[in-house]
């Protein structure tokens, strides 16, 4: 067992929301800003998980502890089941237990005298997937400091444990987890499932926190009810977005910014039509067309919280933004993720 730090990337999503839910095409990014997991060998018994961002407390599980948590992880009847059965472990632990349980079980993974800490500088619960970089640092620095070698498509479906976990849903983190462990550009859709994206474009991205943001469950469930008054409507706008996710995919293989500027605003206004902008995140867009940016939007699910914007002057633009009163940093794409320190992978 070697020691080792592994770090993650934050995630953004570049067009497609919620049309994805409608098996239409999503593309997200990675942004240069890391949760990192850090692993090292002690003299001590069993696996140790820290989270010195949450809590000064630690969990030490054994091999008998992983052995019965992976049996209740199979045997779950849901996720909600699962977490109330096993809470007790510790709520904020449980999703990186998880992970080390089916490590344990299906790939031999030894915990004896393993100590793993898990930080971010990741804004919780902004819209930037912090528990998706968190899930995925965890999940490969155990494997690399291991030497156990797995496919890209295992590693990245162990990750989605800790987020099916965390949004108590089976289908979480598909586009998350994949876009923080491969870095750059990822392409996802209920057809094709996720795609890393041949892009090489380095995109200085404005990052915007708009305030309060309501959860993504209920920004989804919105939609739902909408779709369920007037499908045919609705279908034409998740078709509109589609369109421009594919566009914006062939705009960043160009290097074709402007172009995906103006995608990004009008994936926006066709947003705003589902009814999942808001007041805090339209005022950005505002404020981003009147400074000829060259194209904003929501980023995520929508209803406050996070947005994103490009321009010619990344560093004139944050600090004009932050002088209108906006929460905004510029910000890279990532195009390295947590895969970059797997140096066991195999295929």
């Amino acid at each position: 067992m070697a020691n080792i730090e592994v770090k993650a990337p934050g995630v953004v999503k570049l067009l497609g929301e919620h049309a994805v839910v409608y098996g239409r095409l999503a593309v997200a990014a990675a942004i240069s800003i890391y949760a990192k997991s850090a692993v090292k060998q002690t003299g001590g018994r069993g696996l140790t998980i820290l989270l010195p961002d949450v809590t000064s407390s630690h969990v030490s599980l054994d091999k008998n502890d992983l052995k019965a948590l992976f049996s209740s992880f199979k045997a779950r009847k849901s996720m909600h089941a699962y977490f109330e059965d096993n809470k007790g472990i510790g709520e904020a632990v449980l999703p990186y237990a998880t992970i080390a349980a089916r490590l344990f079980a299906e790939h031999k993974l030894n915990p004896e005298g393993i100590e793993v800490s898990i930080t971010s500088a990741i804004p919780l619960q902004k819209g930037f997937a912090s528990s998706a970089a968190c899930s995925t640092a965890f999940t490969v620095s155990l494997l690399n400091a291991s030497k156990i070698a797995l496919p890209d498509s295992s590693v990245i479906d162990i990750a989605r444990d800790g987020d099916r976990i965390i949004h108590m849903n089976e289908g979480a983190g598909a586009i998350d987890i994949s876009t923080s462990y491969y870095g750059g550009y990822v392409s996802y859709s209920a057809s094709s499932g996720a795609r890393k994206e041949d892009i090489g474009t380095k995109l200085e991205l404005l990052l915007v926190d708009t305030g309060p943001k309501k959860s993504t469950a209920e920004m989804v469930n919105k939609v739902t009810e909408s779709y369920k008054k007037d499908k045919m409507h609705i279908e034409k706008i998740l078709d509109q977005i589609d369109e421009c996710s594919k566009a914006g995919i062939n705009a960043l293989k160009s290097g074709d910014i402007v172009r995906l500027g103006s995608l990004m605003l009008m994936d926006h206004a066709l947003l705003s039509e589902l009814g999942v902008s808001s007041d805090s995140l339209d005022a950005f867009i505002d404020f981003a067309r009147k400074n000829k940016f060259y194209g904003a939007k929501l980023s995520g699910g929508g209803g406050g919280g996070a947005a994103i914007g490009i321009c010619a002057d990344v560093a004139t633009m944050e600090a004009a933004a932050m002088e209108s009163g906006f929460d905004a940093r510029s910000i890279p794409v990532s195009l390295e993720g947590a895969k970059s320190f797997y140096l066991y992978k195999s295929e």
